[in-house]
């Protein structure tokens, strides 16, 4: 995907300047008014979903996009011929020679939602050891990677997910969470999501009031600058907006100069009430070598948490927070694989300091 930002005295000019160069297929992703010592113009952003000129395209093998090249048709064919597979296979998924202390949790996980795909590699792991525990391949298959600085040394992390995961809370949580563990760190938060309205007030109040930092950029030239200039702040949590079929992740970290930054993990928000199709399709638009983990959300919400291990087996990215019930105090805990398992087998949410003086949560 090719981005391309323009620049002229009004929209209609910036507009004639990207049909001239990007064509009638261009998609614009944002159009504003700019200003600056008193001079006025108009900034619009847009995108070609394929090569322009000379220009390479977004899915070249040559280009570490974190999508794998030529994704299109021959990828969607693949996907229809591995669910036919499966479909094929699936009556080949014998637990009757398992032990019932194995066949069981295969069983609950099936009732849960758990694809054929990753039902498959966990019986592998089994057929070998008739007294090996579930939890044995699970956890190989399940990685944790719990939030905080002692595990994660990155110095900015960002939130990304669809519109709807509790993304910009779960930016909150994780921020509140990490000056809990770190209390005498400088933190700011950057809203870079263009979260309007209420979205943005709430964004602001709660950063302020938990003692951070918080700043609203508007364009990408706005945000490199600023994390320029941010050398005296520990921490930096950054808002991303939402990625689209049109915009995927890395489209958006190229967009706003974060792709090539080092110190930058991405922690990609999901919530178990998305229909697998749903899940597969963020997989997709996520994919990228920033991509660092999964923030699980709304876990009181649902009903069934197959989709974590769906996740874990389709990305391999690791569950790093678990966040549940409202508000943003007590409702976000770092991830550990005995709270994953309790989730998966026993329907039992977390419980985080807070709810321990007060109570478990009723599901």
């Amino acid at each position: 995907m090719q981005v391309k930002t323009f620049h002229g005295k009004d929209t209609k000019s910036a507009l004639n300047l990207v049909k001239a160069e990007l064509g009638p297929d261009a998609v614009i992703l944002s159009s504003q008014k700019r200003s600056e010592a008193g001079r006025c113009w108009y900034e619009v952003t847009a995108a070609l979903d394929g090569a322009c000129g000379s220009e390479p395209m977004a899915d070249s093998p040559d280009q570490d996009t974190g999508l794998a090249p030529g994704w299109g048709e021959w990828h969607r064919e693949w996907d229809q011929i591995r669910s036919h597979m499966m479909t094929l296979m699936r009556p080949q998924m014998d637990f009757s020679n398992l032990a019932p202390r194995q066949r069981q949790p295969l069983e609950h996980l099936e009732r849960e939602g758990v694809g054929a795909g990753a039902i498959l590699s966990l019986l592998a792991g089994l057929k070998h050891d008739t007294d090996a525990s579930i939890l044995c391949p699970l956890s190989k298959q399940v990685p944790v990677k719990p939030f905080g600085p002692d595990e994660w040394s990155e110095r900015v992390h960002a939130v990304a997910g669809p519109s709807g995961a509790g993304k910009t809370s779960a930016l909150l949580r994780l921020a509140m969470l990490h000056h809990n563990h770190a209390p005498h760190s400088r933190i700011l938060v950057i809203d870079a999501a263009g979260t309007q309205g209420q979205g943005g007030r709430y964004l602001k109040h709660y950063a302020e009031l938990a003692g951070m930092s918080h700043k609203t950029v508007e364009s990408s030239r706005q945000l490199v600058e600023l994390l320029d200039d941010t050398r005296h702040f520990d921490s930096i949590f950054i808002d991303l907006p939402a990625a689209t079929a049109a915009m995927n992740l890395d489209s958006h970290l190229k967009l706003l100069g974060l792709a090539n930054r080092n110190d930058l993990a991405v922690h990609l928000v999901l919530s178990p009430l998305y229909a697998p199709a749903q899940l597969k399709e963020y997989f997709r638009r996520h994919k990228s070598p920033k991509t660092k983990s999964i923030v699980w959300t709304k876990l009181d919400e649902a009903c069934n948490y197959g989709d974590i291990v769906n996740a874990a087996f389709a990305t391999g990215l690791p569950a790093s927070a678990l966040s549940f019930g409202p508000g943003l105090r007590g409702t976000l805990v770092p991830s550990k694989a005995v709270m994953l398992w309790k989730l998966l087998f026993k329907k039992e949410l977390p419980l985080s300091p807070v709810e321990e003086k007060r109570g478990r949560y009723a599901h």
